[in-house]
C-alpha cells in the first residue's frame, strides 16, 4: 500500500455517499494521475512484492472545497508453499483536505484495501495528518488489519527539505503497533525508517532512497516473501 502519493493522493472509496458539494459542476474540480515503476513495493518496511519490481497507478479527483477520492493500484506477490496469493493491490480511497495558513495544511482520510482474488485481506483503515514547512506527521488505524480482525496503528514522521531547485532530502520514521503484529512471544512493534534524495523534472519524479526496518534476529526477512531487511529504493513515476 502504497507510502509515496501526495497528500490528497496517498495511497492509499467504495460505499461512500457524496456530498453536494463533491457533485459540484467538474469546472471546480481537478483530475490528475500517475504511473509509477519501482524496484520493490514496500509497505511500511515490508516488501509486497517479495523483493521484485512494480508497476503502480494512481487516479484522483479533487474539488476546490477540500474534497477528494482515488484509486490506487499495484502488482503483489504474496505466494507461499500452499498458497496462492492475490496478483493485485487495488486501494480505493476518500477525504478531505484543508489548510490552516501558507505553511500549515491537514488532511483526513479513509481507504479500502482491496485484493482480487483473495477479498479475505480487504480492508479498511482510517488516517489523519498535518504538513507543516516541510514536515509531516500522520497516524494511521485500522481494527481489521489484512482482514484479521485484529487492530493496527501507524504513526509516522517525514521531513522534506529542497536543498536545490527541484531536488529534495527525504527523511521518513514510522512505528508499527498493536495486536496484528504482536506474536505473544515478545514481537509487537517495529519501526521502518528511510533516507533519500527526489528530484523533478518534465512530468517525471525520480526518487532513490536506502530504506530499512529494525526488525532482526528470527524475525528478519532477507529475500523472498515479506522481505524486511533493508534495500535501496528506487521509484520513477509520471503525472498526468
Amino acid at each position: 500500500m502504497s507510502n509515496t502519493l501526495k497528500r490528497t493522493r496517498i495511497a492509499l472509496l467504495s460505499g461512500l455517499t457524496l456530498s453536494a458539494t463533491l457533485l459540484a459542476p467538474l469546472a471546480t474540480a481537478e483530475v490528475s494521475g500517475a504511473v509509477s515503476v519501482t524496484n520493490d513495493y514496500r509497505f511500511r518496511g515490508v516488501s509486497q512484492t517479495a523483493g521484485d519490481p512494480a508497476l503502480q497507478a494512481n487516479i484522483d479527483w479533487s474539488h476546490d472545497s477540500g474534497f477528494f477520492v482515488g484509486a490506487w493500484g499495484s502488482n503483489v506477490d504474496f505466494d507461499e508453499p500452499g498458497y496462492n496469493g492475490p496478483d493485485v493491490e487495488i486501494d480505493l480511497y476518500a477525504g478531505y483536505y484543508g489548510e490552516i495558513n501558507d505553511d500549515t495544511s491537514y488532511d483526513f482520510t479513509l481507504y479500502r484495501y482491496n485484493y482480487p482474488g483473495d477479498s479475505e485481506l480487504d480492508y479498511l483503515e482510517v488516517s489523519a495528518g498535518i504538513d507543516y514547512s516541510g514536515f509531516r506527521g500522520a497516524y494511521w488505524y485500522t481494527d481489521d488489519y489484512g482482514g484479521s480482525d485484529l487492530a493496527l496503528h501507524y504513526t509516522e514522521i517525514n521531513y522534506s527539505w529542497e536543498f536545490a531547485e527541484d531536488w529534495s532530502l527525504d527523511l521518513h520514521y514510522g512505528y508499527n503497533f498493536g495486536d496484528a503484529i504482536d506474536d505473544g512471544e515478545g514481537f509487537d512493534s517495529y519501526s521502518d525508517y528511510s533516507i533519500g534524495v527526489s528530484t523533478e523534472f518534465s512530468g517525471f519524479s525520480v526518487s532513490m532512497a536506502y530504506l530499512d526496518t529494525d526488525i532482526d534476529g528470527d524475525y528478519e526477512v532477507n529475500s523472498g516473501v515479506y522481505k524486511n531487511s533493508g534495500t535501496l529504493l528506487a521509484t520513477v513515476s509520471y503525472a498526468f
